[in-house]
């Protein structure tokens, strides 16, 4: 036997973290951890596992005496901030209207079981927000004109015109790509939102003494064995590129989607829907302040 395969024999299985690598969920919130597991999930690499490993233990010790609340709005914020600042390249035009409630909500119904949780987080609570702003009568059956209404409700019609800024982006996105390429798309996120995290992490430690309980607290349970690589084994787990096959990336999300989710439907998303609002007129804002 070559060294290499012996090497892979006893590296693999020192690297099967899926059940013990875990958010201690009572210190993250829940948008925070459907990004957690789904990253896990789509992780292709011994070099990516590193690289979360690194990550989430450099937020165990630069955030783990920050009190409850602290982690929290943290998590949530970047999270969501995250989202709606991602760049996107290219954008089609298209009508925002019921007719384009229905076709993404019959859409998500299709792909739902492909999707790891935080693609599905990032569909329902555009779907969510949608919904909110139908019942408002702000979407109609025709194009969206905010010169259509009169008094308060073509103010919150040209506001929600301007959400559309940060949200048309990810409704193309949905609209246009398979629930593989979306996976895809949402797992990049992921990795920009979990850096973003991690360099916000450190200001707190750096700057928010006056925040900080006495008790250190684990945000994220990591067994010891991962802590304990060799520098040799992290070098050699970081040269190895091997993707797993479609198969094995199918059966993943079959075997660990959660049923939670399953059960979720966009209007069971509300309390998104005012997270996602609430940022977004945070953006709104700060933009109006620098124009």
């Amino acid at each position: 036997m070559n060294f290499s395969l012996l090497f892979l024999l006893i590296i693999i299985p020192c690297f099967a973290f899926d059940k013990d690598f875990t958010t201690i969920n009572n210190q993250v919130p829940l948008e925070f951890n459907q990004l957690f597991d789904s990253l896990k999930l789509e992780i292709k690499t011994p070099a990516e596992k590193i690289r979360m490993v690194g990550l989430c233990k450099d937020l165990n010790d630069n955030i783990g005496n920050l009190k409850k609340d602290q982690i929290f709005m943290l998590m949530k914020t970047e999270v969501i901030k995250g989202v709606l600042e991602h760049k996107f390249s290219k954008l089609r035009q298209f009508d925002v209207n019921t007719m384009l409630i229905s076709r993404l909500e019959q859409d998500y119904d299709s792909k739902k079981k492909y999707l790891n949780s935080f693609s599905r987080w990032i569909w329902l609570s555009i779907i969510a927000e949608l919904n909110y702003r139908k019942k408002m009568g702000i979407i109609t059956s025709s194009t969206l004109n905010p010169n259509l209404f009169e008094g308060q409700k073509r103010n919150d019609a040209l506001r929600f015109e301007r959400y559309l800024t940060y949200m048309n982006p990810w409704i193309d996105k949905m609209d246009s790509l398979d629930a593989s390429a979306f996976n895809k798309l949402s797992k990049e996120v992921s990795w920009s939102i979990l850096e973003r995290i991690n360099d916000r992490s450190q200001l707190f430690k750096r700057y928010a003494s006056t925040a900080t309980d006495e008790n250190k607290t684990a945000i994220f349970n990591i067994p010891q064995k991962l802590l304990e690589l060799t520098p040799e084994e992290v070098k050699e787990m970081q040269k190895d590129e091997t993707p797993l096959t479609l198969s094995e990336q199918s059966k993943k999300i079959k075997v660990e989607a959660t049923e939670e989710m399953d059960k979720v439907t966009p209007l069971d998303m509300s309390t998104v829907s005012d997270d996602l609002s609430q940022e977004l007129e945070k953006k709104i804002q700060s933009s109006k302040k620098t124009e």
